[in-house]
């Protein structure tokens, strides 16, 4: 029995806010995969607009917030996938930034309050991990703040309703569905080896991240969500240098040079507890995707 079946014996219906980013499609692309014809009853797409899109050869229907309301089953599984990423503060000002967010936010916890949801799956992020007293005194970091915040908000309203939370603070991803080119040290790596002078350029060599495809990632959250239990997870998968990440890439392309900074201004390491998700993929029956087929699979979106 396929993930999409065996969810749907379980949840009346599955909704994905946010279903043409990163992990939407990615969400999309697994409950679609065995099941392309399921209707909007049992899987509802949400985006910032009503619209059709398509999706691995397949058109499908994509209903704004507001248009969503009338379809929305009760006992359903909600992935919380839709926010504006920290580069989007860049083209906005910050009350802009902060509204847009809580708009967005506060859709799913009036979904909440109505009592529809009885799994909440929220995508966080790995800079809410800091203690909470350091985020609030960094006044620069609203991204991070804001991150907080609604981990708090959508706990504490799970709690009041009596609906399971699963938040899983995401790190770094991977896969074909990537859609941010510019601020990614993996899209980077790539962009480099695929455009002259073909060199990718490394300022930290030695600095920590663990990657996750997004497709595997949405497979282990929707296995937890089969057992109707609360979990608090950090995103989990490979963990690598930098510099290493950058000499598989230029060993896949066979075609880029690695330049490596010996600059003693290494950057931040960016990992979360990934031993507990990879032991939680492993119990349920998933492999994960090693580096290599990673790479291999995020190179997709730059061939489209």
């Amino acid at each position: 029995m396929s993930i999409t079946d065996r969810l749907l014996s379980v949840y009346d219906q599955i909704v994905i806010y946010g279903a043409k980013g990163w992990i939407g499609q990615s969400a999309v692309s697994v409950l679609l995969n065995q099941n392309p014809n399921l209707s909007k009853n049992q899987i509802l797409l949400i985006g910032s607009k009503s619209e059709q899109f398509s999706n691995s050869s397949k058109v499908l229907d994509i209903y704004s917030a507001t248009d969503s309301t009338k379809f929305i089953s009760s006992n359903c599984l909600f992935l919380n996938a839709a926010y504006l990423r920290r580069e989007k503060m860049k083209t906005m000002n910050r009350d802009e930034y902060i509204q847009k967010n809580y708009e967005i936010s506060d859709f799913g916890r009036k979904l909440l309050k109505e009592n529809n949801i009885k799994t909440f799956i929220n995508l966080s992020s790995g800079v809410a991990s800091e203690k909470l007293y350091e985020i609030v005194n960094r006044t620069d970091d609203l991204y991070a703040k804001s991150k907080i915040a609604d981990e708090m908000m959508f706990q504490s309203t799970c709690d009041s309703v009596s609906a399971f939370f699963i938040n899983c603070r995401i790190y770094s991803i991977s896969g074909k569905y990537i859609n941010e080119f510019q601020n990614l040290a993996l899209s980077l790596f790539i962009q480099q080896a695929f455009q002259k002078p073909r060199v990718i350029s490394v300022r930290s060599p030695e600095t920590l991240r663990t990657y996750v495809n997004a497709v595997d990632l949405v497979k282990v959250l929707f296995e937890l969500a089969l057992n109707k239990k609360n979990y608090m997870i950090d995103s989990g998968g490979y963990l690598i240098q930098l510099g290493q990440l950058a000499d598989k890439i230029a060993s896949i392309t066979q075609s880029a040079t690695v330049e490596k900074s010996t600059s003693i201004n290494r950057s931040a390491d960016y990992y979360g507890d990934f031993k507990m998700f990879n032991e939680l993929a492993k119990q349920c029956g998933i492999g994960l995707l090693d580096i290599e087929n990673q790479i291999t699979d995020t190179m997709i979106a730059f061939n489209k």
